[in-house]
């Protein structure tokens, strides 16, 4: 398994860099004529024969429960967890089959720092499982553009795949201690993805939208992580139109997290509804090369149970394409 995967990442690596690439879920539209979100999936659509590639880090902060409200936890009976970071480096890249449809692959590498636990079993004691990392699960995506009104600037576009179970399921604490499947980097399910995008440009601006639901199915030990839905909007503007052209973005990022399943007992600390502010910049360049950053900051958090709250999510990002 593990020879399989390191297969298809290095396999995936030498592909994009040796075709290019497209910018995040933005990247399909490498072109650097129009301004164009960063975390928020467009309708536009990579030109045929075209390939995109992207590189993007992730770093969401999260709210670390101390040793005694851990303890605290545990001595009222619950199982809680706590985490104090995790980290993602996506490499992805998209080649434009036709003017209209668009194949997306995404492989990333996944690092949960500082995993710590309190079970009501042992209320006095709170376990330290350190890190968990290694690659994640490869989502293969296309996009089909079934409306372009060039003269009102407005385009749709249907969105399907599947997030593959190619990760990595077996990885242990230093006591050797089998990390649960929520800290795992991969899933070991199968997950059809499902969703829609709109874009409309005004000028300058841009405006973008996409509404995208994963359906979870039973993966690794018997965990079903729940399906995901997820819905984005944003406003890109143009600040500057020159060899270096400047987009200003903010977006909207909204989650909703289904409670997760394990031997088909739902977990009631799992699960949440979230939506994150993020204001972004791109920056593009006239050689078909884009880079990007952007800052989440929640503004609403809903969380089942007890569970790490969100601090900040930022993300950054290069991009080239031909």
């Amino acid at each position: 398994m593990k020879k399989t995967i390191l297969m298809l990442s290095t396999l995936l690596f030498i592909v994009c860099l040796n075709t290019g690439a497209w910018a995040h879920h933005a990247a399909v539209g490498m072109a650097t004529a129009d301004a164009g979100p960063i975390k928020t999936i467009p309708a536009s659509t990579l030109k045929q024969g075209s390939f995109g590639f992207d590189i993007q880090a992730e770093y969401i902060d999260l709210k670390r429960f101390s040793d005694e409200e851990l303890l605290g936890f545990a001595a009222a009976g619950n199982d809680v967890h706590s985490i104090d970071s995790v980290r993602h480096l996506f490499l992805s890249m998209g080649y434009g089959l036709t003017n209209d449809l668009t194949l997306g692959l995404k492989l990333p590498y996944v690092s949960l720092k500082n995993i710590r636990a309190s079970h009501a079993e042992e209320p006095e004691e709170v376990h330290n499982h350190g890190n968990s990392s290694g690659l994640g699960d490869l989502s293969i995506v296309a996009r089909y553009r079934f409306i372009r009104a060039a003269d009102q600037g407005f385009e749709a576009a249907l969105i399907g795949g599947i997030k593959a179970p190619t990760g990595e399921t077996n990885v242990s604490d230093p006591d050797g201690e089998r990390f649960e499947t929520e800290h795992q980097p991969g899933s070991g399910s199968w997950d059809p993805i499902i969703g829609l995008a709109a874009t409309k440009k005004i000028g300058n601006v841009s405006l973008d939208g996409n509404i995208l639901y994963m359906i979870a199915t039973k993966g690794s030990q018997e965990t079903d992580l729940g399906d995901t839905l997820n819905l984005n909007v944003a406003v890109s503007w143009r600040a500057i139109q020159k060899e270096v052209s400047v987009d200003l973005v903010l977006e909207a990022n909204a989650e909703w997290k289904q409670k997760q399943k394990i031997g088909g007992v739902r977990d009631d600390n799992s699960g949440d509804t979230l939506l994150l502010l993020s204001p972004g910049l791109r920056l593009a360049f006239k050689n078909n090369m884009m880079a990007y950053v952007s800052a989440g900051f929640p503004v609403v958090q809903n969380l089942n149970g007890i569970q790490t709250e969100t601090r900040t999510r930022t993300l950054f990002g290069f991009a080239v394409g031909f």
